[in-house]
């Protein structure tokens, strides 16, 4: 797996590795509408498979003729996937929101399992695109346009530590460190 996603992966040991699947559901105090440690994880999951179909379908039919960005994909494409900085209050699209995908309760262990699972997945299909068709573009994100296998890997390593942050955040609200 690429060095930045294993790292990745090292740094939500940490704050998962203690928890049972009854403290992964908690919500934080006083905002209930807000995600649980498994549903963070869960949307983290649901990119990696999204980006991971992108990727087999490129590998079955090609890349995808080379799209044009809109104009509003300029200033996030910018901003993100150029300067790094996550937008806050940025909602998640419907197909990638953890209700997508009906998992039982799960532990930190466990939930460290699959994210390791599914980012090797999608390293691997970035790989295989990026060994066929070089620096092209392998598809498109709806916000950020078209992206080359370098810039998936950028934008998930930035998303996932936003989720990372979010995850600890979210711990020390429920009073774990």
């Amino acid at each position: 797996m690429h060095r930045e996603w294993e790292r990745l992966v090292e740094k939500f040991v940490q704050p998962l590795q203690g928890l049972s699947a009854t403290q992964c559901q908690q919500h934080p105090r006083r905002r209930t509408e807000s995600w649980n440690v498994q549903q963070v994880v869960v949307h983290l999951v649901l990119t990696y498979r999204s980006t991971a179909q992108l990727l087999e379908r490129c590998l079955t039919l090609g890349p995808p003729p080379a799209d044009r960005l809109a104009p509003g994909q300029i200033a996030p494409r910018l901003l993100v996937i150029g300067l790094g900085i996550f937008p806050r209050g940025a909602k998640a699209p419907e197909f990638v929101h953890p209700d997508r995908l009906a998992l039982p309760a799960k532990s930190g262990p466990d939930l460290i399992v699959l994210l390791r699972e599914e980012l090797a997945r999608m390293d691997d299909l970035l790989t295989e695109c990026e060994a066929k068709f070089g620096a092209s573009p392998l598809g498109s994100h709806f916000a950020f346009g078209p992206l080359t296998a370098r810039q998936w890997r950028r934008f998930h390593a930035l998303h996932g530590h936003l989720h990372l942050y979010q995850v600890k955040s979210l711990l020390r609200a429920n009073g774990r460190d």
